[in-house]
């Protein structure tokens, strides 16, 4: 596994950076997950496209973002998912926060998901195709904005009976 690298985002110097980052954001009602619409990995999580010198950079859409609002993420430091969606950049407490990578791991035992094999998922946890799979249909049913029934439909679509990973109050209900 790659060890993640320092990333510095400064709001005047990167400007055009983030501006063209937050044109693949999709934010979605109050407490919900922003969902990046930009590219997507193999693995299901958003990439994003530096274009610094000494040549262009790819990293991962929730670690942009973690230093575009923090000023910048520390070597060795992940960008972790709280609210266990890989395409959510969504800075702050249930979403994208700093953690090591034991950190990282624990909150996925704690959730009973894990890698590998696909043994000990557990009901929440989806292998990297299903995870692709659904970060796709995810995409897909914001790319014209945000629509809580077509996200609902898009949480489940990977895995027939798993637990969502989010309850959605039903449409109309206040937040």
């Amino acid at each position: 596994m790659a060890t993640a690298q320092r990333l510095c985002v400064d709001l005047d110097r990167d400007a055009q950076e983030i501006t063209r980052f937050t044109r693949f954001c999709v934010a979605g009602p109050p407490g919900a997950c922003t969902i990046y619409v930009g590219a997507i990995g193999d693995d299901g999580y958003g990439r994003f496209w530096l274009g610094r010198r000494p040549g262009p950079a790819v990293v991962r859409a929730q670690r942009f973002a973690y230093a575009a609002v923090h000023g910048e993420i520390a070597e060795r430091v992940v960008a972790m998912h709280e609210c266990d969606n890989p395409l959510c950049v969504a800075v702050g407490r249930g979403h994208v926060v700093a953690g090591t990578q034991a950190d990282n791991l624990a909150h996925m035992a704690g959730k009973h998901r894990g890698g590998g094999s696909g043994l000990g998922r557990g009901s929440t946890g989806l292998d990297r195709e299903a995870r692709r799979a659904r970060a796709h249909a995810l995409r897909a049913a914001v790319l014209d904005g945000w629509n809580s029934e077509r996200v609902r439909e898009a949480l489940g679509i990977s895995m027939p009976g798993q637990d969502s990973l989010f309850t959605w109050p039903p449409i109309g209900t206040p937040q």
